[in-house]
């Protein structure tokens, strides 16, 4: 009887390993696809920021150089040149003075509304 008993629990873990199998596929699909939209957007943005630096260039007569120490001033804001943009503090309700989450629309703790600032990360 053990025999029997032994393939019917082979065939169960083989079909879990299948069904694990099927979902890893899945998952890796997904994540496939969300690599691919997330490049097709930086693509998207890359076009947008060169247009945008093309506009400035010839309207007002910036040059590279200038891009170029700005974006380091950026990147040395907190205190390392690592390309990288420092993440903004955490802000204080202008009302009652609380720390409050980056995402809230409004004060926790006194409903007052949170200016948000576009650049903030």
């Amino acid at each position: 009887m053990s025999f029997g008993g032994g393939l019917f629990h082979h065939h169960s873990l083989d079909k879990a390993a299948r069904a694990d199998a099927r979902s890893a596929s899945t998952d890796a699909r997904k994540a496939k696809t969300e690599v691919q939209f997330l490049e097709s957007e930086i693509e998207r943005l890359l076009m947008i920021t060169e247009a945008l630096w093309s506009v400035l260039k010839e309207q007002h007569d910036y040059d590279d150089d200038e891009l170029v120490r700005r974006v380091a001033d950026i990147d040395l804001r907190d205190g390392r040149l690592d390309g990288r943009v420092a993440k903004s503090e955490p802000i204080s309700c202008r009302n009652c003075g609380k720390k409050l989450g980056k995402r809230r629309a409004t004060c926790f703790y006194c409903g007052s509304a949170v200016a948000s600032n576009l650049f903030e990360r």
